[in-house]
């Protein structure tokens, strides 16, 4: 037996599991958690009124694995066999280290990072050593650039690479697993930023506003336009969106309202909803906006948004307004709160985030921890990480 067959025979083993079994069984099915990239976004399936705690997840970021697993990035984003291999690995690692709640699944998600949108409307890709992909920082749009009103899939030299990727993972999995096509799951606010720049399309914004809403539009409508690609190519239907923002906090609460929100609605309308909104950045003034958007199911307070409480204030509305986001992700930055912290810090953090729900009536979300890094070396790190699952739990006993 090959250590591909015997890996794939594991994981299969462990998605049978009792105790795999009793993390699916917290989640809700109608959208996939695990879906535009690696890692797992669920929404329970439950609510604080069953009196049972909340799901707990626990995610490192991939640099965590070259130490501890020996994989290499570059090879991880640009070899299929070696991808599927360490998927598994860590996937494997992760269940039988952490006692979260995390379950397994089936499904096997190809997924290029943070490149993958722009990499599409040809933005050049680098692959350096040690790294995750990264775009070259020559933008490809200035306002004299003719954007074509369709984007020419079949004859896209970065989709040609991600196919063959796909297919060849695809092949090596075999039929006992469903492996997921990217989807396109960056916000139009990222895309534009990326193909675009950073700095000239903040200053776009208040010097060319046209340009600014033309390229915006540019960006939706080749979302739109790849989902039905994507459709026609997988044989899936088209599902909810993911929108990723990381950059929001560049902007102002007010420059988001006028220029990104009018776009993520209209992708929530096209879709059929967005299942999870995400940003790294701290969006704790940009919450009484985000919160106008209809049809959101996941809403991330990322690792960035340090009083989880204040964030919550922002989601009051006027009874008029939408209802809001169905769940929260209250995402913990993991160098703060749980490398950098004893026990007793950890708790207090934990504390004052139940708290926050309890006065906020917030009654469906999910505590993760995120974006643990190396720090301590590796093997240091991951007890760290497991430990504070178990603290979790401890502070979760004194609330029954």
């Amino acid at each position: 037996m090959t250590d591909l067959s015997r890996l794939l025979d594991e994981y299969g083993t462990l998605c049978d599991s009792a105790e795999n079994r009793r993390r699916a069984a917290l989640w809700e099915t109608a959208d996939r958690g695990l879906r535009a990239e690696t890692q797992w976004h669920g929404i329970p399936n439950y609510t604080t009124e069953t009196g049972r705690p909340m799901p707990v997840t626990a995610e490192c970021l991939e640099k965590m694995w070259e130490a501890v697993l020996g994989m290499d990035l570059r090879r991880f984003y640009t070899e299929p066999d070696y991808f599927l291999e360490y998927f598994l690995r860590y996937k494997i690692l992760k269940f039988r280290r952490f006692a979260d709640d995390t379950p397994l699944t089936r499904e096997i998600p190809v997924c290029f990072g943070v490149t993958h949108e722009a990499g599409i409307l040809g933005q050049q890709i680098v692959y350096l050593p040690g790294q995750e992909p990264q775009l070259a920082k020559a933008a490809i749009v200035d306002p004299t650039t003719a954007l074509p009103p369709a984007v020419d899939f079949a004859n896209n030299a970065y989709l040609r690479q991600a196919i063959a990727y796909y297919e060849r993972v695809k092949a090596r999995a075999g039929r006992e697993f469903q492996v997921i096509f990217p989807h396109w799951y960056r916000g139009p606010q990222g895309v534009a930023l990326y193909i675009r720049g950073f700095e000239a399309f903040a200053i776009d914004m208040y010097e060319q506003p046209r340009f600014a809403h033309r390229l915006l539009r540019y960006v939706t409508e080749a979302a739109k336009q790849f989902a039905h690609w994507r459709a026609a190519y997988t044989g899936e239907p088209i599902a909810r969106c993911d929108l990723f923002n990381d950059d929001v906090p560049l902007m102002s609460p007010a420059s988001y309202a006028q220029f990104f929100f009018p776009y993520e609605q209209e992708l929530s309308e096209f879709y059929g909803g967005v299942y999870y909104w995400h940003s790294c950045g701290d969006i704790t003034a940009h919450v009484s906006e985000i919160r106008k958007l209809r049809g959101v199911h996941l809403l991330d307070f990322g690792v960035s948004m340090e009083d989880k409480a204040k964030g919550l204030a922002g989601l009051a509305g006027p009874a008029e307004a939408p209802p809001g986001p169905r769940a929260i992700e209250f995402r913990v930055l993991a160098q703060r709160h749980i490398q950098e912290a004893d026990a007793a810090a950890q708790k207090a953090y934990i504390r004052s985030i139940l708290r926050a729900c309890t006065e906020h009536n917030i009654r469906r979300y999910v505590l993760r921890s995120s974006g643990m890094s190396l720090l301590q070396g590796g093997e240091p790190d991951l007890a760290r990480l497991a430990r504070w699952v178990e603290l979790v739990r401890e502070v979760q006993a004194e609330r029954e």
